[in-house]
């Protein structure tokens, strides 16, 4: 049996405030990581970027960052592996048992300064596509607290 699509009465939803966000975002994500490897400077997987956005150069647990990315552990701990290999962070003894703790190594935070840079390129060239006060009013919107 089949269902003929044109027949339902499905919803669009392609200008929903959380599709266009998304959209946006993963753009900015794949635009960022793009600018990254064509520069030589690193070759980040999206989940490994995530991790590192979520992190922000703070310490935290394997398990509070599969809670904030919303994944398993073990797909956290893969992440976190290759991050380590990479030389990017490094996983420390916790204060609770066996829990490791994940500590941005110095090359890790070089890196954040790299990226950084490049993020300001991407925003420079948002800027002067939608005009700088649109990007301000941007910036203005996304960080009022809409609770």
């Amino acid at each position: 049996m089949s269902t003929n699509i044109d027949t339902m009465n499905i919803p669009d939803l392609s200008q929903n405030l959380k599709t266009l966000l998304f959209k946006r975002f993963e753009w900015y994500e794949q635009t960022l990581l793009a600018s990254l490897e064509a520069q030589g400077d690193v070759s980040l997987t999206m989940a490994q970027s995530r991790a590192l956005a979520v992190l922000n150069g703070q310490s935290s647990s394997i398990s509070e960052l599969a809670r904030s990315l919303n994944i398993s552990r073990q797909a956290a701990h893969k992440t976190v592996s290759r991050l380590v290999e990479l030389d990017w962070i490094k996983l420390e003894d916790g204060d609770k048992g066996n829990e490791k703790v994940i500590n941005f190594t110095e090359h890790g935070q070089q890196m954040r300064a790299t990226i950084k840079e490049h993020m300001i390129k991407i925003e420079k060239d948002i800027a002067a596509n939608i005009g700088q006060q649109e990007y301000n009013s941007l910036v203005r919107i996304l960080t009022t607290d809409w609770q």
